[in-house]
């Protein structure tokens, strides 16, 4: 029996995978470049951030309340959008966890300042990265459970040393008034602010991804808006605490584009500086890696039921893991370390992909109603009918000006090959479609 046919995955499971997620690469490494942009109005940036997400938080988890499904985010796209749409969002979902090979390239790059100065020059980077996402993915071949018993034991490991991190850093904060200065809040001007929290929104993006898991878990309907609304408050605390310490410690000079390794050392004796590298950063960006491979392969798993993709590659091994789809998933995260690619390069193009893909679900909440208006009457947790018009849009309206305001962040090469990937998707959608139809229309 395949995994996505059992009832195992409880509440907390499901918000261990959920902040594994979202605590990883974003609060480690995209802190310091937030600082850049804007300064003090780094804790700021995450709150605003925190309102960009949740608007397609909200709808994602109304749809899982009232579809919940294995795959959910795929099968959101395709009964409310359109077949077509739904292997466009897959096809782009898939690109975008090239990101995979950033979070293994930070965990060496963190992994080399636990060395004295004088050995980093001869540091494995390249060798590191591999063998931890090659672990990971190991991991995860063993089954969905195990996967959510290792994320349950590293994200209490990683929230302890994030409380930490704030805990004795606040006491090394001893002027608030920058926060509250304009001038230091927005350095860069409204346009700055608005594009490092767009930014900071990939550092809180995540916990949608419970969805994947609806056909496996208990409660789908009140499970799903629940582990997603208490990954976002826990973390956005998180994250403030953790941003108001990586600013207020040292000057702002020393932390603009730095990670949380200088100010860690400020506040940290040595035993507890290491302590915090290995059970904080590390492991965040572990949990991250693995809390993707736990759901990434739900929505291949639908699309070869649906007929997009052969349905033989969506076999099993003894412990119910799509094997084949997890090594789709691996090669891609793995690829771009292989071939050279560094963190930033990695970034930029995920960030291009991911921007796209990421409104799909979030707009089909707006056919919901109408397209199935039995499931959204049984639904625990419901929108009004005007919210599920206007909040889908505003999420559009608000990404859209995202992307505008951060062109310098995503490049032309990226968009170039963003353009030339989602047209071989298209192409492929368009001339596929038929035989997928006719599939789902007869129920086979």
């Amino acid at each position: 029996m395949s995994s996505s046919s059992k009832k195992h995955l409880g509440f907390w499971d499901l918000l261990s995978i959920s902040l594994g997620q979202v605590i990883g690469i974003g609060v480690v490494v995209l802190t310091g470049i937030a600082i850049a942009m804007t300064g003090y109005g780094t804790p700021w940036a995450f709150l605003l951030a925190l309102f960009i997400v949740a608007i397609p938080t909200v709808c994602i988890a109304a749809l899982g309340s009232a579809v919940p499904n294995t795959g959910g985010n795929y099968t959101y796209v395709r009964d409310l959008l359109g077949p077509k749409t739904s292997f466009v969002y897959l096809a782009l979902l898939v690109a975008a966890q090239i990101f995979l090979a950033a979070m293994a390239l930070s965990f060496a790059d963190y992994a080399q300042g636990l060395l004295p100065q004088t050995e980093t020059a001869t540091f494995p980077l390249k060798p590191v990265a591999v063998i931890v996402i090659v672990l990971v993915y190991i991991a995860n071949l063993f089954g969905l459970k195990a996967a959510a018993r290792l994320q349950t034991l590293l994200v209490l490991g990683l929230i302890t040393a994030l409380l930490l991190y704030i805990g004795l850093g606040m006491s090394h904060v001893t002027d608030y008034g920058p926060y509250i200065a304009p001038g230091l809040v927005m350095p860069n001007g409204l346009a700055g602010f608005f594009a490092a929290a767009f930014l900071l929104r990939l550092s809180l993006v995540g916990s949608e991804f419970v969805a994947e898991f609806g056909g496996e878990m208990h409660k789908p309907g009140k499970t799903i808006p629940l582990v997603m609304a208490t990954t976002l408050a826990v973390v956005i605390c998180l994250y403030v605490g953790v941003s108001i310490v990586a600013t207020g410690v040292l000057p702002i000079d020393q932390v603009k584009g730095a990670t949380l390794a200088g100010v860690a050392r400020e506040i940290f004796s040595p035993p507890v500086y290491y302590a915090f590298i290995i059970g904080g950063v590390l492991v965040a960006l572990v949990t991250s890696l693995n809390a993707i491979f736990a759901w990434c392969t739900r929505g291949l798993y639908m699309a070869s039921l649906d007929g997009w993709l052969p349905k033989k590659l969506a076999v099993t091994n003894r412990f119910g893991t799509h094997y084949i789809f997890l090594t789709l998933f691996f090669l891609v995260g793995l690829t771009p370390i292989l071939i050279g690619m560094t963190i930033d390069q990695v970034s930029v193009l995920g960030n291009a992909f991911g921007a796209v893909f990421g409104i799909l679900p979030v707009l089909a909440l707006y056919n919901l109603a109408s397209r199935n208006p039995e499931a959204y009457k049984r639904a625990p947790f419901k929108l009004p009918k005007w919210a599920m018009k206007t909040l889908p849009l505003m999420a559009l309206i608000i990404y859209s000006y995202g992307i505008y305001f951060s062109w310098d962040f995503i490049g032309v090469k990226s968009a170039v090959i963003f353009g030339l990937y989602a047209a071989c998707a298209f192409a492929y959608a368009v001339w596929r479609q038929p035989v997928v139809l006719n599939k789902i229309q007869s129920g086979k």
